[in-house]
């Protein structure tokens, strides 16, 4: 599975991808808002490995660069209603470019229409502001807070800020096809 925008190529990640994505996933940028700690390589291919098939790297379509991953996993909090998780990041030197709001509209699009789902989730820590504001620019609701949730990098203990969004919602919110 592959989608295309104006500016990236996201793809399915495999093995090959596993040195550009340790890169990223191990800045500090990236660990400060999400609950994970620097891995090796082993861990990382360990990972891919064991994600096969619902990993995402975004890839700029001019040079082809990795620059962040979007992952699907099972709706942790629903059960059997047509609901699908997201998780993302994006290197820090593409932050900030509207990079993250494209490639999640096409994800968006494809999860709420031919994927069958009714609704995706997203839990974002309370302080990642940038993260918030991206979910609710492509239509995501807050749901509600979780307080101290997840250890996060450092052994931060955060609360996750829940936000889903209905196909309606999207559309209304970014869609413009």
């Amino acid at each position: 599975m592959q989608f295309e925008t104006a500016r990236l190529c996201i793809r399915l990640l495999g093995a090959a991808d596993a040195a550009a994505l340790l890169e990223i996933q191990n800045t500090d940028f990236v660990l400060r808002y999400n609950g994970m700690e620097k891995w090796d390589a082993d861990k990382m291919r360990a990972y891919l490995e064991k994600k096969k098939g619902s990993l995402f790297g975004l890839f700029l379509r001019k040079g082809g660069e990795l620059i962040g991953e979007i992952g699907l996993t099972q709706d942790s909090l629903r059960y059997d209603v047509g609901s699908i998780e997201l998780n993302y990041y994006l290197g820090e030197g593409h932050s900030r470019c509207g990079y993250m709001t494209e490639a999640l509209a096409a994800v968006l699009r494809y999860l709420l229409t031919d994927g069958g789902n009714t609704l995706v989730t997203v839990r974002s820590f309370a302080p990642n502001m940038a993260s918030r504001r991206l979910l609710e620019g492509l239509g995501f609701r807050c749901e509600g807070v979780l307080r101290q949730c997840v250890k996060g990098y450092g052994g931060v203990i955060f609360d996750d800020v829940l936000y889903s969004v209905t196909r309606e919602e999207f559309e209304a919110a970014y869609d413009r096809t």
